[in-house]
């Protein structure tokens, strides 16, 4: 009983740490397509192609930003499913 309470624990403080870390990628960045990214980055004399503009760098700013978010928020999941795992036990026992 003492190993699956240290397990409880460890699920918990593991679910808490990953979100945390979740929560910094997101605010490293917002959500944002590559049509968008091309929208707000490129200037109306850019180059002719989407392959063209999609290299400038306010383009792939938008971009890290957007990869950013959804790896933040998938991390948040993973987290708050440990979470769940971790505080389910108590729930129950109790």
């Amino acid at each position: 009983m003492e190993e699956f309470r240290c397990i409880i624990i460890w699920s918990n403080f593991f679910g808490l740490i990953i979100n945390f870390i979740g929560s910094i990628f997101i605010s490293f960045g917002l959500f944002v397509s590559k049509k968008k990214a091309l929208e707000l980055g490129v200037s109306r004399w850019a180059g002719n192609s989407d392959e063209e503009n999609l290299k400038l760098p306010l383009v792939q700013s938008f971009l890290i930003q957007s990869r950013n978010a959804k790896f933040g928020i998938i991390l948040l999941a993973i987290g708050f499913f440990f979470q769940i795992i971790g505080n389910l036990p108590y729930s129950i026992l109790k």
